[in-house]
């Protein structure tokens, strides 16, 4: 009898502390600071209107339903609270930068695994050939007017330069953007629609850079 008292007991204690373990938790998610709550609400609006709106202005072979449906999940997934206060909730500042990259690389793994052009991404070890392939699957039937030759023997910023001054030809702009490693992004639009292509970047935390 008391065997089965002593481990009714030890499962109350057990209970206790892992719900006051809770409680503390809870407590303390309650106690970090609002703007940082506010911040976070704010920039993951700022951050999927922006990708909704690329996908309105970019050249891409995207299905605009479901990758609505796609950024609008990152999002919910995105406001968990994991970046206030860090990984470790060492502290309770917002980690705007992380949340950023985050969703940028959900967005890039989506769009990979689905086999979508949206955001090119390109490093010294990229096919070009196949980057060719995938240029002319964005543009569809644009390219019929275009002379998007393979370019060979010369370095992947000069590649990617001879490609940006073909298609700008056909009022095609291919505008860079940067996460800060050694990759390139690149995404094609209209040249008409540069300035609102900016701001979407602008919107999204990215920020486009001049390759020249």
């Amino acid at each position: 009898m008391s065997e089965y008292l002593f481990e009714y007991v030890s499962i109350i204690i057990l209970s206790l502390g892992i719900s006051l373990y809770i409680v503390r938790h809870e407590i303390k998610d309650l106690f970090k600071s609002p703007s940082s709550r506010k911040l976070q609400a704010k920039l993951e609006i700022k951050v999927k209107n922006g990708y909704l709106s690329c996908l309105t202005l970019l050249y891409h072979n995207c299905n605009k339903y479901d990758f609505e449906k796609k950024i609008k999940e990152i999002s919910i997934e995105r406001t968990d609270g994991r970046y206030i206060g860090g990984y470790n909730n060492e502290k309770d500042e917002f980690d705007a930068e992380s949340f950023i990259l985050d969703y940028f690389y959900e967005v890039l793994n989506y769009t990979n695994n689905k086999n979508k052009n949206f955001i090119f991404s390109v490093d010294s070890n990229f096919n070009m050939k196949n980057l060719y392939s995938e240029i002319e699957v964005s543009l569809g039937i644009f390219t019929n007017d275009i002379e998007l030759s393979y370019l060979e023997n010369i370095n992947l910023k000069d590649r990617l330069l001879g490609y940006r001054e073909k298609l700008n030809k056909q009022n095609i702009q291919m505008t860079f953007l940067s996460d800060g490693s050694d990759s390139y992004y690149f995404i094609l639009h209209p040249i008409e629609k540069e300035i609102a292509v900016k701001e979407a970047i602008h919107n999204i935390g990215l920020e486009h850079i001049i390759l020249n």
